[in-house]
């Protein structure tokens, strides 16, 4: 085992406790084990760290084991608790705090115990350094007398031999194992510990076990692997036990024979091992001691409030260190062995007996005291056989028969023979039990082979029947969609007593009225082809043809069924129409753009909005035929300006006196006014505003206008392109009436570059303002200041 503080602790406290508990490594590699949070609270931890303003805000480190020390659960908590008491000399748990995490994860089967611990002292708020520079030799005594104590492998000595291994923490439980002669389950190690301790002893009774190779062999037939040995134990597995049991000491030591002892040449080496490990462990105590003491000290004087002191008051402080005073050898038996320590002990025998009933007088060892003498395990001398009970008593029969006159053994005789029939008829009995319960069991099977094949046939009953469903389920969601995508839902309402509205139709959106008022808009999804509707008089009063029927004839789904079924069977005959008649069908559209037809459906066409009076627009203007169907007014009393692609609307501009905006999910296309057959001039302006504006300052009949709402797309372009084409082939003129600024020129070289070769083009920029709305406004205001003159000027004539 090692300690090793890391030089970090500058950071911040999130990422050093995360670094230690995240499931994978800084490679990504995932961790197996996990870490286990031992101790500690990981926030508290990082508040503390991320709330000192030291430059150097925490201590970390590890506690780092060699893979042959394999520390028990128990032995890591002690390591933890000795080096918290060693680290945090004279201090209480509440005046520090530390984060402890368990890693596993290494191909050697290492344990590490890493520590975090936030630099500050909590009762005070003081700096709380526990690696100082030289840590390395205030801790050395604690690790080299924890490695001494414990045998484990010391950095300093890595070549040294060991003779100890401490084993696995404990796995699952078994609970199915039957071999505790109390016949109650095993739950603890400890249990099976006992019932194969109590197993073997029974066959050193026997005479089958002579030394430590014949329990090997035993415990091997006996069904149990061997999966470690060392000098005093044995690491035994089982399948059905589930888990690994050490079994140490005693009989278990390499060295144990039945009836012999350690060789002189052994015992003595093991004595002299014994003393310099005992010695090398006092004086490491002593030295740690000293330093403990040390460190207490400074604590108590840097630390010490008037809570702490009375509490240090009351309190002793002692180190950490172990007893090693020596304990009598019956004593120090029964601890490491338990049941076994009986096996290591001489059977009493009546000599024994008498001499133990003798007082004994106690021998004066001088310096030779038990605590200062090498411990020697003894091994009982071989005894003789001793006679079972059986044949005990068959030699108090045979002898009491012997002395006995004839009426007693003619009466012996006879309650024998008795006993013997009694035996005979009881295995008779026997005998003709076993033969009905043999012949029960063969009717049990055959009638657990009866339920088996009925479960089998029941299985396969269950399994096409939910094959049958699965395909009923699929062939009643294939008719929905049937519903959805073949009949045209045009034709349906119109089967319903709607009629078509050509004048609101285009080619994306159907509209159909009926005699009640209600007005529909039906329509094809790209996505799914699905036909769908909505209602412009109920928002809610949309979705498929199925939605179309439940909401106006109240029926559920099976009844829409009923009602549909002849549409997509080809059984339905149309009697509201002539077979000449066409039925228009939708093409499909994505809902975005269903969603603006829906919308602009319900504007209603404004003849003069009040918008357009605050922009200087007269009613003439915009009532003129040119611009009918060009403005319309929503709910809110927006003023609205479709724009249209090649397929009818696809947006609208949105404006009121403090507001401007486009329809959501729309798509810019181009505002347009009218065209007629005889128009020869076409007018570009950026809005519909700008496009009034100059028609109302240059009116002509024989002008239609276009506008952009602002910089063009693609989509733009392509529609300016078949515009200027047009007009072009009849001989027309393109008229750029673009704003007076940077956006205004970008614009004018992207229409020119569109524009049809040997077109021609106009280019109309206001003088001194920034676009023809501006334009007009200024000159209307001339207009009034020339009529206000002339008023005044006859005033001061009649004055004079």
């Amino acid at each position: 085992m090692l300690l090793k503080f890391f030089n970090r602790g500058t950071g911040k406290g999130q990422t050093a406790v995360e670094y230690l508990l995240k499931e994978t490594d800084t490679n990504g590699i995932k961790r197996e084990p996990q870490p286990e949070l031992l101790a500690g609270d990981p926030q508290q931890v990082i508040n503390l760290i991320d709330s000192l303003d030291f430059k150097h805000k925490y201590n970390s480190g590890v506690i780092s084991f060699a893979p042959t020390d394999n520390p028990t659960p128990a032995e890591q908590q002690a390591i933890i608790d000795s080096f918290e008491q060693t680290a945090f000399a004279g201090l209480q748990t509440d005046q520090y705090s530390i984060l402890w995490i368990k890693h596993c994860h290494t191909n050697s089967n290492r344990v590490e115990l890493h520590f975090i611990t936030p630099r500050v002292e909590l009762t005070t708020g003081k700096s709380l350094n526990i690696a100082p520079p030289g840590w390395d030799n205030y801790f050395r005594p604690w690790r080299d007398e924890c490695n001494e104590s414990h045998q484990w492998a010391s950095p300093d000595d890595p070549n040294r031999a060991r003779t100890y291994h401490p084993g696995y923490h404990a796995l699952i439980d078994a609970q199915n194992l039957r071999l505790s002669e109390s016949g109650q389950p095993i739950q603890t190690r400890e249990d099976y510990r006992k019932v194969i301790t109590n197993y073997l002893g029974e066959n050193i009774k026997l005479g089958h076990i002579n030394n430590r190779e014949d329990i090997i062999q035993t415990l091997k037939q006996t069904g149990f692997e061997i999966t470690r040995t060392g000098q005093d134990y044995l690491t035994v597995y089982r399948e059905d036990i589930g888990q690994k049991v050490r079994l140490k000491g005693g009989i278990y030591s390499a060295s144990w024979r039945l009836g012999e002892r350690l060789t002189t040449e052994t015992s003595s080496r093991q004595s002299e091992d014994r003393t310099d490990s005992q010695s090398r462990i006092r004086q490491t105590q002593t030295e740690l001691a000293a330093r403990i003491q040390q460190r207490t000290q400074y604590h108590h004087s840097r630390y010490t409030t008037a809570e702490t002191e009375d509490r240090d008051s009351t309190q002793v402080v002692s180190p950490p260190t172990r007893t090693n005073s020596y304990e009598p050898l019956s004593r120090f038996l029964h601890r490491q062995l338990g049941d076994d320590s009986l096996l290591s002990q001489p059977t009493p025998t009546d000599t024994d007996s008498t001499e133990r009933s003798e007082p004994i007088e106690p021998e004066d060892l001088g310096d030779r005291t038990v605590p200062n003498r090498p411990r020697e395990i003894h091994h009982p001398p071989t005894q003789e056989r001793i006679p079972n009970r059986l044949e005990v008593q068959e030699q108090t029969l045979l002898k009491a028969l012997d002395n006995e006159d004839e009426p007693t053994r003619t009466r012996t005789t006879a309650n024998l023979i008795q006993l013997c029939h009694s035996i005979r008829t009881g295995q008779t009995t026997t005998k003709r039990t076993n033969r009905q319960l043999t012949d029960t069991n063969s009717i049990l099977t055959t009638i657990n082979q009866q339920l088996e094949q009925q479960s089998r046939t029941i299985a396969e009953c269950l399994s096409r029947h939910q094959q049958h469903l699965t395909r009923l389920k699929m062939k009643r969601e294939q008719e929905l969609e049937r519903f959805k995508t073949e009949i045209n839902l045009v034709e349906y309402a119109q089967h319903q007593g709607y009629q078509l509205d050509k004048n609101k139709t285009s080619q994306n959106c159907i509209v159909l009225k009926d005699n009640a008022g209600d007005k529909i808009l039906i329509g094809r999804h790209i996505a799914d082809d699905h036909y769908f509707y909505y209602s412009v008089r109920d928002d809610r009063d949309s979705g498929s043809i199925i939605d179309f029927v439940q909401k106006r004839k109240n029926f559920n789904l099976g009844e829409v069924r009923k009602e549909l079924r002849p549409w997509i069977n080809n059984s339905y005959s149309p009697t509201s129409r002539t077979a000449n008649e066409s039925i228009p069908q939708p093409k499909p559209v994505t809902r975005d753009r269903h969603k603006t037809l829906v919308e602009f459906e319900s504007f209603s066409e404004s003849a003069y909005h009040p918008y357009l009076k605050t922009r200087g627009i007269s009613q003439q203007t915009a009532t003129a035929k040119r611009f009918e169907r060009t403005i319309y007014s929503d709910r809110r009393n927006n003023a609205i300006f479709p724009h249209l692609d090649r397929e009818g609307v696809c947006g609208y501009e949105i404006r009121n006196q403090d507001f401007k905006g486009f329809s959501s999910g729309g798509t810019k296309g181009l505002w347009c006014s009218r065209s007629f057959p005889s128009d020869s001039r076409l007018v570009i302006c950026e809005s519909p505003i700008d496009c009034l504006s100059y028609h109302q300052i240059y009116p002509n009949d024989k002008t239609r206008y276009l506008a952009t709402g602002g910089s063009i797309s693609e989509l733009q372009k392509d529609l300016l392109k078949g515009a200027f084409e047009k007009i072009h082939a009849q001989g027309g003129e393109i008229i750029l009436a673009v704003d007076r600024d940077d956006a205004g020129d970008k614009l004018t070289l992207e229409l020119l570059k569109i524009a049809p070769e040997g077109a021609r083009i106009s280019l109309a920029i206001p003088q001194d303002l920034k676009d023809w709305n501006e334009v007009l406004k200024a000159k209307i205001v001339e207009h009034r200041q020339q009529q206000i003159q002339p008023s005044q000027s006859r005033g001061m004539e009649l004055g004079m």
